[in-house]
């Protein structure tokens, strides 16, 4: 709104300015030949007064009609008796200027004449043509070029928020893909940016949940049909032995659906989670540290090695949580200790701006094709596994994924020179840091 109140200003004045010397170009030379009128008037009225001082009483009113023959102009005598006027304006009628008057229309100077106190001199200022015959038609020229620049601010505005309406009614009827294109004229950038956030968001959000639902749905028909074999089949069973192999095998499916339904439960919550997030300061090689301390056990059992490659100096990232930032390296070293055969290895580098934090494994590798596919929600690569018994759901890189981007970062997957998987978290990098 800064931006939209800034533009209405600057556009008001400018249009004030520039239209109103533009209309005083027009209409300014009247004013100089005014100007000169006023200086050269008590000149011409001491030099008369001088003169008819010369003329006798019976000459004078027939020397004035001559004066105003030959200068063109309104000359003629007034009765003194007939002007009544202060004592002080009284005395200014014998100043060499005379006392100088304006009427109606026009100026005139009357001038008291030594040699015949009976009589005024009066000379009027000659009638000034109208030099500007449009005056009017300038000053609505003033508030129409006011209102056309004005119009002319306001298109943009008015177009966006067409835009902003059509974009909105487009999403209200179902289209989920409607968003309003940034644009360098826009006065209300924050206006746009926030409704595109908010219709990403809800897409987002219904993406997820009818997500949820089918997967849910249909991950649960397995183990519940076991759920409900086992069960007939211990309720039918004589032998104790075999009824509580069965009671085992019901506890299994049971522990695999509650895993099941509070995976998908948390991953359902991470948007709502993001809303609560607070962001700091965090050093990046402490954090990758203690990633590797918490993983240590799962690499102790499945007989893995971790290598830690990191800078000497310290990496702070701009806005980090360190719970989540930790949550995400975890998901990716569990992802990699699925595959592995030997061992494995997590890295830092520095490109620009961005530190790289590069997980890499010596197992099988991604498939070119599935490099963008396995961050997708209940994606899972491995089909080799007995989907009855595993707790893997296809929700860690998912949330990988969905954690990074909260840090405004990036991830990808790539080989590994060992031949395996190489999981890279793009974060930027805190304004100190160099490369």
């Amino acid at each position: 709104m800064l931006k939209l109140s800034i533009s209405l200003m600057l556009s008001a004045i400018c249009a004030l300015f520039l239209l109103g010397s533009l209309l005083d170009q027009l209409a300014g030379p009247a004013e100089p030949t005014a100007t000169s009128d006023q200086r050269l008037m008590p000149l011409l009225v001491q030099q008369l007064a001088l003169a008819a001082d010369q003329q006798s009483a019976a000459q004078l009113a027939d020397w004035a009609a001559q004066q105003a023959a030959v200068w063109q102009l309104p000359i003629r005598l007034e009765s003194a008796a007939n002007l009544a006027l202060p004592y002080e304006l009284q005395q200014q009628l014998h100043q060499p200027a005379g006392l100088q008057l304006a009427g109606a229309d026009h100026q005139y100077v009357l001038k008291a004449l030594d040699a015949h106190p009976d009589w005024l001199l009066r000379l009027q200022s000659p009638s000034q043509p109208d030099t500007h015959p449009t005056d009017l038609w300038l000053t609505l020229s003033l508030y129409v070029g006011i209102c056309l620049i004005m119009l002319f601010w306001l298109l943009p505005l008015t177009r966006r928020l067409w835009l902003l309406n059509q974009t909105t009614a487009q999403f209200g009827q179902g289209d989920l893909t409607a968003r309003l294109a940034p644009s360098a004229w826009s006065y209300i950038p924050a206006l746009e940016q926030s409704f595109n956030q908010m219709a990403a968001q809800i897409t987002q959000l219904l993406a997820d949940n009818q997500l949820l639902a089918s997967s849910l749905s249909h991950d649960l028909r397995t183990p519940l049909a076991c759920f409900r074999f086992g069960l007939d089949a211990a309720l039918e069973c004589d032998d104790p032995q075999q009824k509580d192999y069965y009671l085992r095998r019901l506890e299994q499916d049971l522990d695999r659906m509650e895993a099941m339904v509070n995976a998908f439960l948390e991953y359902a919550s991470m948007s709502r989670q993001q809303q609560q997030l607070t962001f700091s300061q965090v050093e990046l090689r402490a954090c990758c540290r203690q990633v590797a301390e918490q993983c240590q056990p799962l690499l102790e059992r499945q007989q893995l090695k971790l290598q830690l490659s990191l800078t000497g100096s310290d990496i702070w990232l701009e806005q980090a949580n360190l719970i989540y930032l930790q949550r995400a390296l975890l998901n990716v070293l569990h992802n990699g200790c699925r595959f592995a055969n030997q061992r494995l290895q997590l890295q830092i580098e520095l490109h620009h701006g961005e530190a790289w934090i590069l997980i890499s494994d010596d197992g099988p590798g991604i498939a070119p094709e599935d490099a963008e596919r396995i961050f997708q929600p209940f994606v899972r690569l491995d089909q080799t596994s007995d989907t009855t018994t595993t707790t893997q759901f296809g929700l860690g890189l998912a949330i990988v994924q969905r954690i990074v981007s909260w840090h405004r970062g990036r991830v990808s997957v790539q080989q590994a020179e060992a031949g395996g998987a190489c999981f890279v978290l793009k974060l930027p990098l805190h304004r100190g840091t160099t490369d």
